[in-house]
């Protein structure tokens, strides 16, 4: 497996993640409009445990997803054969991209449910700049790939 397929699958998911949460966003959109859903009030009990939920995601989710990938990409780079490490990237890379944008989605489905509550599109706001530090090319594969330096 080469470099550019696995950037092209890598690609595949993470724009996939900003292609649900613009369906997130369009379906709490139409729920909110067509009055299917009524917005939660922010500040009820409903609307507190939502919002925690939410922030404790992105809390543990962001941090967690980078730093599962580091551990894990140093057990990728022992990987002798160049299709199996790349496989094993490929995994990594996927459960880091699909963690750190979790909170991303959940950010943006907790605005709309909570009528627009402004904490919500700040923590989808900083989800998604963790998610874009997640974006791949072939020059980061070669990056987190490269041997550590240990000899200080």
């Amino acid at each position: 497996m080469e470099k550019k397929d696995v950037v092209k699958r890598l690609n595949r998911v993470y724009y996939g993640m900003m292609a649900g949460a613009v369906i997130i966003a369009a379906l709490c959109y139409y729920l909110l409009m067509k009055e299917l859903v009524q917005p939660i009030d922010p500040m009820s009990v409903a609307g507190q445990i939502i919002q925690s939920v939410i922030i404790f995601s992105a809390v543990v989710c962001i941090p967690l997803g980078l730093y599962l990938f580091k551990r894990q990409s140093k057990h990728i780079r022992a990987i002798e054969d160049e299709t199996e490490r790349m496989q094993a990237y490929l995994r990594a890379s996927v459960q880091r991209i699909v963690t750190v944008s979790f909170s991303m989605l959940t950010g943006i489905g907790g605005y709309y449910l909570l009528g627009g509550y402004q904490s919500m599109i700040w923590i989808a706001a900083i989800a998604a700049i963790a998610w874009y530090f997640t974006k791949p090319t072939e020059r980061r594969i070669e990056l987190e790939l490269l041997p550590d330096d240990d000899s200080y």
